[in-house]
C-alpha cells in the first residue's frame, strides 16, 4: 500500500478543515500579513505626532522670539565705538548745552581734547526768568536740544543719554515754582528722542561741583583710575563760590567726604563748598570794612586819610566803578590809594579771623572742617586768569604769586592801563586784590607753603576743557552704561509676551482636539476564527 499518498490526502483534508496555528506560519507570512490592529495603531501613532508637533511648535517660535530679542540686546551686541553725551547747564541768567563726542572703549569713556570731542552753545537766559510762567521753562530747553541735534547723528539719538543739571537757577525759588520749571524741562527732554529718565533733571550742590571738576581735572591729566597718591586735587575759585575737592585718608564727617567707586579703583574724596571764600563776597567785605574804617573816624579834622590797601596807586576817583565810598558832609576824605599787597593780604586774613571768630548764627567758615592737602593740587578760574596776567608758569609757588602781587600792587595805575591795553578797567583793578586773596586763602587758610610748587594754573576753557559738565558726563557713563538704563533688564521684550496669548489659545485648543478625539474614538476588539480563518473585529461598547 502506498502511505504517502494516503498521508498526503490526510494532510490535504486536515489543511482545508482547520487553518494553521500562528505558531505554524513561517515568521515572514506572519508578519507581512496585513490586520486592522496595525493600520489602527500606525494612524493613532501620526495623530500622536501632529498633536506633539502642534504642542511644541509654539513653545519653538517663543523661544525664537526671546533668542533673537537676546541677540539684538546691548548686552550681546558689539560695543558701539562712538557713541553721544548732552549735558544742559543751566544757571539763574545763562544757560548752555554741551555736547560730548567719545568712545566708547575700556572702562572709562574717552573724549579727545582736539576741539572735537565736544562743543557748547551758550545763551543768555536762565531758568530764573521762567518764575511767572514756568510751563514756558521748556521752551529754552527746546532751543538748546535743537542744537544737540545737529550735532548728533539721528541713528544715535536713542542711544544718546541728556542730561540738565540746575547750577543755581532755581535757588530762592519756591518749591511749587522750582517743581514746576524742571517738570516743563522734563516734558521737552522725554520728547526730544534722546535718551532721558526723570531723574536726569536735577539740581546741583556746591560739593557735586566740586566732586564733578576733580573727576573731570584728573580725566584731563590721565591720573582718574589711578592710584590715591597720584590723584591730583582741585581748588576752584569762583566768583560767587569756592570748591575744595582731594583725595584723604583721613577720618571726615560724613558731610564733607564722599566714596566715588570707578571702575577697578575706589576713591575717598573731601570735598567742600563756600561762597565765604569766594572772591566777590570778600571783595564786597573789604568794602563794608573799609566804608566802616570812614564811620568810626572821630576827628574832627577836616581831612583824613583813609587807606584802601588793594587799590593800585594813583587809581583815578573820577572814574570810580562803585568802588570806594560817597559821603557828603563838611569832611574831606583823602583816598590814600598806595596799593600795599602785605596790607590788602592783611584785610583778607582778617575777614576770614572774624568769620572764624563770629558768634552770630551762621558762621558758614567756621563750620567747614579742611584737613591736611593731601597729594597734588592745581587751580582753576580765577587763578588761572591772575597767573596769565603775570605772566607766571603753569607751576609755581605761591612766593612767586606774592612777588608779582607787590609788584603788580605798587605800580601806579596810570602804567598797569598801558601794559595791560584792552582789558577792562573794572577787572584790572581788582588784580592787586586778587594776588593776595590767592596767597591768603591758599596759605594762610589751607596751610600751603609759599615756596612748596604744588599748586599749578591750568586754563579751563581753551586747551584741557574740564570744567565740572566733563565730570558729570564721565560720572554719568560710568555709573549708569547704556545697557543699564533700558526697560527692565528683560531680554524676552515686549515683542515675545505680545505672542503669549496667541501661544495660550493654540495650546489649549491642541489639547482639547487630542482629548475629543480620543473620547470620540470606538475601542474595538480584534479576534481571530479559527473555523472561518479571519480576523474579527468588534466594538465594545463603553
Amino acid at each position: 500500500m502506498d502511505l504517502s499518498y494516503l498521508q498526503s490526502r490526510a494532510s490535504t483534508s486536515t489543511s482545508s478543515s482547520f487553518p494553521p496555528h500562528r505558531t505554524q506560519l513561517h515568521p515572514r507570512m506572519y508578519f507581512s500579513s496585513s490586520s486592522p490592529s496595525s493600520s489602527t495603531y500606525s494612524r493613532a501613532y501620526r495623530l500622536r505626532l501632529i498633536a506633539a508637533g502642534l504642542f511644541v511648535f509654539p513653545f519653538l517660535l517663543y523661544l525664537f522670539f526671546v533668542a533673537r530679542r537676546a541677540h539684538l540686546s546691548a548686552r550681546y551686541t558689539a560695543p558701539r565705538p562712538k557713541c553721544f553725551g548732552v549735558i544742559i547747564d543751566a544757571g539763574a541768567s545763562a544757560s548752555r548745552v554741551r555736547v560730548f563726542e567719545f568712545l566708547n572703549e575700556g572702562r572709562i569713556p574717552f573724549v579727545a581734547f582736539d576741539g572735537k570731542g565736544s562743543v557748547s552753545m551758550s545763551v543768555r537766559s536762565g531758568l530764573r526768568e521762567f518764575a511767572v510762567e514756568p510751563e514756558r521753562a521748556r521752551v529754552l530747553i527746546r532751543g538748546l536740544l535743537e542744537f544737540a541735534k545737529r550735532r548728533v547723528p539721528r541713528a544715535a539719538w536713542g542711544d544718546t543719554k541728556v542730561r540738565l543739571i540746575e547750577n543755581g537757577g532755581l535757588e530762592g525759588l519756591e518749591k511749587v515754582v522750582r517743581r514746576g520749571i524742571l517738570e516743563s524741562c522734563s516734558q521737552e527732554l522725554r520728547a526730544s528722542g534722546f535718551s532721558f529718565r526723570n531723574d536726569w533733571a536735577s539740581s546741583i550742590t556746591g560739593q557735586e561741583k566740586g566732586i564733578y571738576a576733580w573727576v573731570a581735572a584728573n580725566y584731563a591729566l590721565g591720573t582718574l583710575g589711578a592710584n590715591h597718591k597720584d590723584t591730583m586735587g582741585v581748588i576752584e575759585l569762583g566768583d560767587t563760590s569756592t570748591q575744595v575737592t582731594f583725595v584723604t585718608s583721613e577720618q571726615l564727617p560724613m558731610e564733607f567726604s564722599r566714596l566715588l567707586r570707578l571702575p577697578g579703583m575706589t576713591y575717598k574724596v573731601y570735598s567742600s563748598s563756600t561762597n565765604y571764600y569766594s572772591q566777590d563776597r570778600a571783595w564786597e567785605s573789604l568794602h563794608k570794612m573799609w566804608t566802616s574804617r570812614l564811620l568810626t573816624k572821630t576827628s574832627n579834622l577836616l581831612e583824613e586819610s583813609v587807606m584802601f590797601p588793594c587799590i593800585p596807586k594813583g587809581y583815578n576817583q573820577t572814574s570810580d566803578h562803585g568802588i570806594l565810598p560817597n559821603f557828603k558832609d563838611r569832611k574831606i576824605w583823602n583816598f590814600n590809594l598806595q596799593g600795599n599787597f602785605k596790607a590788602c593780604r592783611g584785610d583778607i586774613h582778617a575777614l576770614f579771623q572774624e568769620q572764624d571768630t563770629c558768634t552770630k548764627s551762621p558762621c558758614e567758615a567756621s563750620s567747614i572742617v579742611i584737613p591736611t592737602l593731601q597729594g597734588k593740587h592745581f587751580s582753576t578760574q580765577n587763578f588761572f586768569f591772575t597767573s596769565e596776567l603775570f605772566g607766571l608758569t603753569p607751576r609755581t609757588s605761591l612766593l612767586d604769586v606774592e612777588k608779582a602781587g607787590q609788584h603788580y600792587c605798587e605800580d601806579h595805575w596810570s602804567k598797569l592801563k598801558q601794559e595791560h591795553f584792552g582789558i577792562d578797567e573794572a577787572d584790572l583793578l581788582k588784580y592787586c586784590f586778587s594776588s593776595a586773596f590767592i596767597v591768603a586763602l591758599l596759605h594762610d587758610i589751607l596751610g600751603i607753603s609759599l615756596d612748596e610748587k604744588r599748586i599749578g594754573f591750568m586754563n579751563p576753557v581753551e586747551s584741557v576743557p574740564h570744567d565740572w559738565t566733563l565730570g558729570a558726563f564721565i560720572l554719568q557713563t560710568i555709573t549708569e552704561p547704556l545697557d543699564a538704563i533700558e526697560s527692565p533688564p528683560n531680554i524676552v521684550g515686549s515683542g515675545a509676551i505680545s505672542y503669549m496669548p496667541f501661544f495660550a489659545v493654540l495650546v489649549l485648543a491642541v489639547l482639547s482636539v487630542f482629548f475629543i478625539s480620543k473620547c470620540r474614538r470606538p475601542q474595538l476588539k480584534t479576534i481571530y476564527d479559527l473555523e472561518k480563518g479571519r480576523y474579527i473585529v468588534t466594538r465594545i461598547p463603553r
